[in-house]
């Protein structure tokens, strides 16, 4: 199983249109395919492919991260009935929901990345995993850099995407470092989002970025097809296959599936890291128990989870 974070701090450079393409252009090659929508603004669930988000009171993402649920993988996957599959193939979806906003403000406040989402989806049956990260270098973008195998990095072609990738680049340093993990690699940048034909700067700053060594990919222009495939809740693939932006995420899942087939065996993913709050849960438990001392509460003042 390949895990292929699609991720850009920078916003409304493409980042869910080319989950969304790449996924659904993989599942039409017979691959079996899980998308992540790590956005909590759900914009690849309810925007691109018509999906609802999860009821409050359902398992969910944000529950499976935090392991206040924790059964199998299988139960938070919804299937997406409105793409062509090739014989063999899937296209399912774990859907955000309301509590990944309340997520991020809870687990941002340790700015560690973690391993939460790698265990979540490590025994999954599938060929590749799309994760659409949010539009922030945050705790979720971490988790999906932690678990990940590489990256696609849409941009568009102006300067400001050069400085984005730098930045980029810095946090991929520090999870690398922080989780003692093996080098996170580009598997390539995705031009889009220009109008055609392309503007003198916008070609100046293609190859600003090519001689920054970045493996540049089939570009994914403007088109109104992509608001229309959305508004049918189909990806571009199966509702204007020929066009343009159809064929270039075709391209792009060719490229996936290529280091697909280079992958070598995957590295376990760490136990469960040491977590401050259950360790707070368990050291006030213990103390309201055995002292019973002007301290004894004492520890009820720090952050702790509730106990079931």
């Amino acid at each position: 199983m390949q895990i292929t974070s699609v991720v850009n701090q920078k916003g409304g450079v493409g980042k869910t249109a080319l989950s969304v393409g790449a996924a659904a252009a993989l599942a039409e090659r017979g691959r079996r395919v899980l998308l992540i929508d790590l956005d909590p603004q759900g914009h690849a669930t309810t925007e691109m492919l018509g999906l609802d988000e999860v009821p409050a009171h359902a398992p969910s993402l944000a529950k499976a991260l935090t392991k206040t649920w924790k059964g199998p993988v299988e139960e938070l996957i919804v299937p997406h009935r409105r793409s062509n599959i090739g014989p063999g193939g899937a296209f399912d979806v774990i859907p955000t929901s309301p509590g990944m906003f309340d997520l991020v403000r809870r687990l941002d406040q340790f700015r560690v990345p973690g391993w939460q989402l790698a265990r979540v989806v490590q025994f999954a049956n599938y060929d590749h995993v799309i994760i659409d990260c949010p539009p922030a270098l945050d705790v979720l973008t971490n988790n999906a850099l932690a678990a990940t195998h590489g990256i696609l990095v849409p941009v568009q072609p102006d300067r400001t995407s050069i400085r984005a990738l730098r930045l980029l680049n810095d946090q991929l340093h520090f999870v690398q470092q922080a989780l003692n993990r093996p080098p996170i690699p580009y598997f390539g940048v995705v031009p889009g989002l220009y109008r055609r034909p392309m503007s003198g700067y916008a070609v100046a700053a293609l190859e600003q970025l090519r001689q920054f060594g970045y493996p540049l990919l089939a570009h994914v222009p403007l088109g109104v097809v992509m608001n229309e495939a959305a508004a049918h809740g189909m990806p571009v693939t199966t509702f204007a296959p020929e066009t343009t932006q159809a064929v270039a995420f075709r391209e792009i899942a060719a490229v996936l599936d290529g280091h697909l087939a280079r992958q070598g065996p995957s590295a376990p993913v760490p136990e469960d890291d040491f977590v401050f709050e259950d360790f707070i849960t368990q050291v006030a438990h213990a103390r309201n128990q055995n002292d019973n001392g002007a301290r004894k509460k004492l520890y009820d003042l720090m952050p702790k989870r509730p106990r079931g």
